[in-house]
């Protein structure tokens, strides 16, 4: 966590620094870029389900007409699930009883596309996210680890804001969102086909 605020820190120092002179709302009429704080609820999800704050999201766009901008995105999330002491059968002949925490990382990256409504300090927009996505399961149980890490496709459509309420400066960033992903795990008795998640994005827009 204190490497991810490393990184936060470094990033929007040189965002800041990039701040032009000239009088506007945002930074930069032709491109925005968002660093967002990440809320994520799982959705049927066997494996990890619990709902988290531990996730960070990353992004920018070029406007490639005077509402239409393309970019890529990179975000990341960690799900955790405590479950507690139980028997499981793991073959016809081996059971174990335990309790265990399971961990779920998933890391997305890739290309967007936005649509923002209007040019102004406060810009609505619908957007789609699509890419790769890599994913880590864990198992942790007595002193013992069991892990899985997979690729998946990944779809994610949101929509939110924009909202630049002081001129030459940064602004304010929200977006909920949904995401869907094809990765597959399969530990001890846990299988997961696919991942879903709702959420909610808030950070800074420049």
């Amino acid at each position: 966590m204190k490497t991810i605020n490393k990184i936060f820190g470094i990033v929007l120092f040189a965002c800041i620094l990039a701040i032009p002179s000239k009088s506007k709302a945002q930074i930069s009429l032709d491109s925005y870029y968002n660093i967002d704080w990440q809320f994520n609820i799982p959705l049927g999800n066997s494996f990890s389900d619990g709902a988290s704050g531990w996730g960070m999201n990353f992004e920018g766009g070029y406007y490639v007409t005077q509402d239409i901008a393309v970019g890529a995105f990179l975000n990341f999330h960690t799900n955790n699930e405590y479950f507690s002491r139980r028997t499981l059968n793991l073959s016809n002949t081996l059971s174990v009883n335990t309790d265990q925490q399971h961990q779920m990382f998933t890391l997305p990256f890739g290309a967007l596309i936005r649509y923002r409504f209007v040019e102004a300090d406060f810009q609505p927009y619908v957007g789609m996210k699509l890419g790769a996505c890599y994913s880590e399961f864990n198992n942790y149980y007595y002193i013992f680890m069991k892990s899985q890490d997979k690729w998946g496709f990944y779809m994610s459509p949101e929509v939110g804001f924009n909202w630049y309420p002081w001129p030459n400066s940064i602004g304010l960033h929200f977006a909920l969102y949904y995401s869907f992903a094809t990765n597959k795990c399969n530990i001890m008795t846990y299988s997961q086909d696919i991942l879903n998640s709702i959420g909610f994005r808030l950070g800074l827009a420049f």
